[in-house]
């Protein structure tokens, strides 16, 4: 059963005939005689009766009527609550900690400002969680690292990011002599960064004493100012006046974060917050 057979049938019962509901409805009125037979056939009951050339609604077009009439303006109600109104609904978002921290506050703000209708629920998590948070239909958007490459997902740049090296204020120089003997402070194996790290670990010659794993960057600047050991970390979340130095690593990758969503997704609350971090 569909909407428009009900929009059909009412205005036969409201109009007394099909040839002025069709004229009503802008149709010809051998499709509201189809449609209308298809109704019946569906429903397995007579809706209308002829005496006299007069079109008359039965007493089971009287009952479908009664309800139809109640469907077709709680339909209306449903559309104009999207039609020209203020975005609503539950947007479910998932960023990296460094982008929660630093790129994303300002912005979030402003869009609870313009969205207020809007029930945003943030999320932090490493890359492959998020990700798969995604894939899962747990999250609607991410923010991580990208651009990237899943059949099912797509990206956009979000903000340009890097990565820093942050060490001890008696290091003064990122090379594998000056941090050989310190321990390196980073997240898990399920952090992009770390993978990055790895690499540039590998291909500089650094050595670090241990590898200790901290979820939580406040800890790893705090180490590393208590001058045990250096990280890598991103450089929007670098404050070097807070007791370590940083420098800058050509040879490290950058890891710019990118808007992520699935392909087959088509969310106009997704759109939107996209538009609205943008918007600088």
């Amino acid at each position: 059963m569909k909407l428009s057979q009900l929009n059909f049938f009412c205005a036969v019962v409201e109009q007394g005939s099909i040839a002025a509901a069709a004229e009503q409805l802008h149709r010809v009125p051998s499709n509201l005689t189809a449609r209308l037979q298809e109704l019946e056939a569906e429903l397995g009951v007579k809706l209308f009766s002829r005496e006299n050339r007069r079109l008359l609604t039965t007493p089971e077009g009287h009952l479908l009527y009664r309800h139809a009439r109640g469907l077709l303006q709680q339909a209306d109600e449903v559309r104009g609550m999207f039609a020209g109104a203020p975005a609503r609904g539950l947007l479910r978002v998932g960023a990296l900690d460094g982008a929660l921290a630093t790129h994303l506050p300002a912005r979030i703000a402003r869009y609870r400002r313009q969205h207020a209708e809007v029930e945003l629920h943030l999320r932090a998590g490493h890359s492959l969680q998020l990700e798969r948070q995604l894939q899962d239909g747990e999250l609607d958007l991410i923010l991580s690292d990208g651009p990237v490459e899943h059949p099912l997902l797509t990206s956009r740049l979000a903000f340009r990011e890097k990565l820093m090296l942050i060490a001890p204020l008696d290091i003064d120089a990122a090379s594998a002599q000056a941090l050989a003997g310190l321990e390196l402070y980073t997240f898990g194996a399920a952090c992009h960064y770390r993978r990055l790290v790895d690499q540039w670990l590998q291909a500089s010659g650094v050595r670090p004493r241990a590898v200790l794993e901290i979820e939580s960057y406040p800890a790893i600047f705090a180490c590393v100012a208590a001058g045990a050991g250096f990280s890598c970390v991103p450089e929007s979340l670098c404050r070097p006046q807070d007791g370590y130095r940083g420098f800058a690593l050509p040879d490290l990758a950058i890891s710019d974060i990118h808007f992520i969503w699935r392909k087959q997704q088509e969310s106009a609350l997704v759109d939107g917050f996209i538009q609205s971090v943008v918007a600088d």
